[in-house]
């Protein structure tokens, strides 16, 4: 699913109890990794995903015992058996997962979702807690979740849980803490903010950007001059709309490192406005989409008006946006630059996987 806010606002419009399922841990290859959801409606509705459709079918048919049980359920897959490539539902992934599936009750949103749909609204970094196996005489139980905002819990946390789950995690990972009495297993999980791009210019090729970002479930800022263009009617994916000349127009929007620009509007003293109040913003990227030539006549007039760009500037700078795919069409310009988007705050070369050293996703 793209996000907690997707989520929510799926459970808020459930007509009857469902089954939430979280891939909680796996080992070895998978499609997806650990913090993947899905709902599973008992009409046969679904939403979100966990797998690349090769668990799915076997979940689906236990969303019925949770359903009337109440009670969370582990299910465990091993998806490189040889029974499960002769007759199952797998994919040779060559990997083991394990899924938590719960009942949640219609029109109810869990308190520990309502946190962080709230910690991304605000753009607050945390850690949720997720509680998948308890042994002994320990004092959590499967289901249990935990929330922290920046290292402070956000309801009662069992004493023995607290310290462990104040340090941070740089990625999602599924964690055994051995607790007088017993022990518990807990998918820890980062809580960032989504990433938020923002598109400076209303035209037509902007169009493509909102909906390929509308689908990786980010946050769509739009900003451009001419009030015509800039409407909720022509991009209704939009999450806000500031109509302006800049910088006046790009002050007061809350930037950061999970942010991109993209400058689009090709008014040439429009575009080298946005460009330089941008520069001075704390972005993760910042890109000018037309040719080398323009790209570089914007920035050599900048530099001579305001001096020299700093390396850390020029660093999140890509003038031309955008990857090398051949790209001509508006909708392939947009994946090109959307593709650069992510790799770069990803931390990729954007290379193909086919020349990579080493694993896709790195443990």
């Amino acid at each position: 699913m793209r996000g907690f806010g997707e989520i929510a606002a799926g459970l808020r419009t459930l007509p009857e109890p469902s089954a939430l399922a979280t891939l909680v841990r796996t080992k070895g290859s998978s499609y997806r990794k650990p913090g993947a959801r899905m709902v599973f409606r008992p009409g046969g509705l679904q939403q979100g995903g966990i797998s690349a459709g090769c668990m799915e079918t076997d979940v689906k048919e236990r969303v019925a015992a949770v359903l009337e049980g109440r009670n969370p359920l582990l299910v465990t897959f091993d998806l490189g058996s040889e029974i499960d490539l002769i007759w199952g539902t797998g994919m040779g992934c060559a990997g083991r997962a394990e899924v938590l599936l719960e009942r949640v009750e219609p029109g109810c949103v869990p308190p520990w979702l309502a946190h962080c749909e709230r910690l991304a609204r605000d753009r607050k970094s945390g850690l949720l807690a997720t509680v998948f196996g308890a042994r002994g005489e320990v004092p959590v139980s499967p289901g249990d979740r935990f929330v922290f905002e920046e290292g402070r819990p956000l309801q009662p946390v069992p004493s023995a849980l607290e310290a462990p789950l104040r340090a941070p995690v740089p990625a999602a990972e599924a964690r055994t803490l051995r607790l007088e009495g017993g022990e518990a297993d807990l998918l820890l999980e980062p809580l960032v903010p989504p990433v938020a791009l923002w598109v400076y210019g209303a035209g037509e090729h902007a169009m493509p950007l909102f909906r390929l970002g509308r689908d990786l479930g980010w946050f769509l800022g739009l900003a451009d001059h001419r009030p015509g263009l800039a409407t909720p009617e022509r991009f209704p994916g939009a999450d806000r709309i500031v109509v302006g000349h800049p910088p006046e127009s790009l002050a007061g929007i809350p930037f950061d490192a999970r942010t991109a620009a993209l400058v689009v509007s090709h008014v040439y003293e429009a575009d080298k406005a946005a460009l330089a109040a941008l520069l001075k913003a704390p972005l993760g990227y910042l890109g000018l989409q037309g040719n080398r030539t323009r790209s570089a006549r914007i920035l050599r007039e900048l530099q001579a008006e305001e001096g020299p760009l700093a390396e850390a500037r020029r660093s999140i700078l890509h003038a031309p946006a955008g990857l090398d795919i051949g790209a001509e069409s508006p909708e392939l310009i947009a994946l090109s630059m959307i593709s650069e988007v992510q790799a770069v705050l990803a931390g990729r070369p954007g290379l193909s996987l086919r020349d990579r050293k080493g694993p896709i996703h790195p443990d």
